[in-house]
């Protein structure tokens, strides 16, 4: 056999050999897992959900008259005052109104100035009666259907006086709609939308016809975020928590904030889960291109950054298991960890609590310092107790900050 056969057999047992030796040197150190120690750290659990910026202030005008749109004095993005006027309607109609009101009236006080002229001359003729009668000059039954006549007087009276009050309560009405056809700004702020336009019939109703609505108009001093918060994470919500928002035209830019309202009913649309609406106030808002409606996703910190450090590790290195005992006071579930031991992963019960996006609290079953399997998850999946395990070379990221903190 020549020298270059050799070297070709020495070749081909090197790809047979070198990769079965590695094969039985990382069995003989059992699965390759990664290792955490167990260290102190401030945990801030946070509740998460997604809802829309709106401004803090932000009103939608409806008419209360029916009237055509006769005239429109803004335009959408324009800055207006208190009390500035907006749009006008047509106000024929409560003019008509206002006249006929006012003939009603001057009816109502000439009628009045009637009655009280008959009233007045029955009054001094019954008295002159009465004079007479004492004197015996006239009878009985004359003096009585003249007292009764003056007693009608008097009702006629105050009946065309109730007809004034009536005749004045109806010019008031309808002073008060023909003010209604004057669109008005009920607050400082901007034009954020304008639904009808000039010639188009604006009609009061509830059914969100065309013309039911007119104008909105927002306080773009303060930006808020509303959103939707899942029954089942609503208890651990309370004003004033800290929140985070993320606009989803911006998902680079966290909007920092303080949660300034939490619903108390709830809100349910069919097809989904009860939620209750949640307002966050806003702080860092300056230069956001803000559209009212816009999409956002929220975090809500329902515990301080501040709060006091405790035990804590991984979230998945925590592995939940059915409780063997069945008893009505167990827990349905146990908690466990593996921890690296000597070469091997043994299993260990413990007790948790509070959790963040990360790290979940340890009560009892572990102390500082000791070292916790976190992954792969895929080998921590089906890890067995006391099975040999070997740890990585490369630390996790955790492992790293842990060792900061």
């Amino acid at each position: 056999m020549t020298r270059k056969h050799w070297i070709v057999l020495g070749v081909l047992a090197a790809l047979i050999v070198i990769p079965v030796g590695l094969k039985l040197s990382r069995s003989d150190s059992g699965k390759s897992v990664d290792v955490e120690k167990v260290g102190l750290r401030a945990l801030t659990p946070t509740v998460l959900a997604s809802g829309s910026l709106t401004y803090e202030s932000q009103v939608t005008l409806a008419p209360e008259v029916t009237g055509r749109v006769t005239e429109i004095l803004v335009k959408e993005g324009d800055q207006v005052k208190r009390d500035q006027l907006l749009m006008r309607l047509d106000p024929r109609a409560p003019q008509a109104a206002i006249e006929q009101s006012e003939a009603l009236v001057r009816q109502a006080r000439l009628s009045i100035e009637r009655r009280q002229v008959d009233h007045d001359t029955l009054v001094a003729r019954t008295k002159r009666f009465e004079a007479l009668r004492e004197q015996n000059m006239v009878d009985a039954n004359s003096l009585e259907e003249l007292v009764s006549a003056r007693n009608l007087a008097e009702v006629d009276l105050r009946t065309s006086r109730e007809q004034l009050s009536q005749a004045m309560a109806q010019l008031r009405q309808a002073q008060e709609q023909l003010a209604k056809t004057e669109i008005r700004s009920p607050l400082d702020g901007k034009v954020t939308a304008i639904y009808v336009k000039v010639g188009q019939t604006a009609v009061p109703s509830f059914s969100g016809i065309a013309g039911s609505v007119l104008v909105d108009v927002a306080d773009t001093v303060s930006i808020d975020a509303e959103i939707n918060v899942d029954e089942t994470d609503i208890a651990r919500v309370r004003v004033g928590s800290e929140a985070r928002v993320v606009p989803a035209a911006f998902p680079d830019k966290t909007l920092l904030g303080t949660v300034e309202q939490v619903a108390i009913a709830p809100r349910q649309l069919p097809g989904q889960n009860k939620s209750y609406p949640v307002r966050i106030r806003l702080t860092n808002t300056a230069g956001v291109v803000f559209h009212p409606g816009m999409s956002c996703r929220a975090e809500v910190l329902t515990g301080s950054i501040d709060e006091a450090k405790v035990l804590a590790v991984p979230v998945q290195a925590v592995r939940y298991e059915d409780n063997p005992d069945k008893s009505a006071k167990a827990e349905k579930s146990v908690a466990n960890v593996f921890m690296y031991d000597a070469g091997r992963a043994v299993k260990r019960a413990v007790s948790t609590s509070t959790a963040d996006d990360s790290y979940i609290a340890i009560t009892a079953g572990l102390k500082e310092g000791d070292q916790v399997i976190v992954g792969p998850a895929k080998t921590l999946l089906f890890l067995v107790d006391g099975e040999k395990v070997g740890m990585n070379a490369k630390a996790p990221a955790g492992a790293d900050l842990a060792a900061k903190k």
